[in-house]
């Protein structure tokens, strides 16, 4: 922590994305095997180092694809990402979310911290590091085993991403918009579980 006690890159990028044109593509055949990905900021942070982006990609591509309903993985990501303050995690994942049918209320229900099943989840994991047994249970009738995994892998694994985004001042894309991120500064302090 700095002496103005800031943990995230506030004032700009510590650590710059390497230029498209100098990627090395074949890093991220295990995303897109097929062709070469667009460019975005974070993968440029990877290209930083092959050695971790090869192995986090690759247990980022399991998340991508696992037993989870899209949806589900969607809402929970972007409820990590509103409260981590992650301004790149959350505008991606709305585009991403809408595309898979997430609707507006929705969002807004992730945004205000909405007493749904799902926030209460994140919110539970990220201030606990567990679920209490009255959320996992209501989890359970819906989620298989394999999905209550996903589902704390993928909170997890977005927790982590959220802070290396946060810490090295990863910057949005050009292409995508902020999509109405207002968010309190060190907002996830103050979420308390109750009951």
């Amino acid at each position: 922590m700095s002496e103005d006690g800031e943990t995230t890159a506030e004032n700009g990028v510590r650590i710059p994305p390497v230029p498209y044109d100098e990627w090395d593509h074949d890093l991220f055949s295990v995303i897109n095997p097929d062709k070469k990905l667009p460019e975005a900021n974070v993968l440029g942070i990877f290209q930083r180092h092959p050695a971790l982006a090869r192995a986090f990609l690759t247990f980022n591509m399991h998340l991508n694809t696992t037993t989870l309903p899209v949806r589900v993985r969607e809402l929970a990501v972007m409820r990590v990402a509103w409260r981590r303050g992650s301004r790149y995690e959350w505008a991606s994942h709305v585009l991403i979310g809408r595309k898979y049918g997430v609707t507006e209320s929705e969002i807004e229900e992730v945004r205000t911290g909405a007493d749904t099943l799902l926030n209460r989840a994140v919110d539970e994991l990220d201030t606990d590091s567990g679920l209490s047994d009255a959320t996992y249970a209501a989890l359970a009738v819906d989620l298989d085993e394999h999905q209550l995994m996903d589902l704390v892998f993928t909170i997890g694994a977005y927790t982590m991403l959220t802070m290396a985004l946060n810490t090295f001042g990863v910057e949005l894309d050009p292409v995508i918009s902020e999509e109405n991120f207002s968010f309190p500064k060190r907002e996830w302090y103050s979420h308390k579980r109750e009951g």
